[in-house]
């Protein structure tokens, strides 16, 4: 499947604006790397860990949107709705959308630090 990963440069910029250009990479770079670490591990914590699976979504979403990974947020909370309506086949595909969302956009953010130098 091809879904178009979503990323809206206002964020970053509004980031910038609000704690400096410095911080605002440093932050990027710790939210990408917990994403691309955290995104993997979601399957093996959900039959494990619910608590720790929620938490690592969350974490993701909250990631997703402060770096203007608007896909990747939405995809996140609609993980969450989907675990809370326990609803198994919902949740089921919204991961997999997750994991291919996810792989996209950080790839996204990637080629956009690429272009800027």
């Amino acid at each position: 499947m091809e879904e178009p990963a979503r990323f809206d440069p206002e964020c970053l910029e509004d980031l910038c604006r609000r704690i400096g250009e410095v911080r605002a990479e440093a932050e990027v770079a710790l939210a990408l790397h917990r994403i691309s670490e955290g995104l993997p591990k979601l399957l093996g914590l959900l039959d494990q860990d619910e608590q720790t699976f929620l938490s690592e979504v969350d974490q993701v979403a909250r990631d997703a949107k402060l770096i203007g990974m608007s896909t990747l947020s939405r995809v996140a909370h609609s993980v969450l709705d989907n675990f809370s309506r326990a609803d198994p086949v919902a949740l089921s595909a919204t991961l997999a959308r997750l994991e291919r969302v996810g792989e996209r956009s950080i790839h996204a953010v990637w080629d956009l630090e690429d272009l800027s130098g």
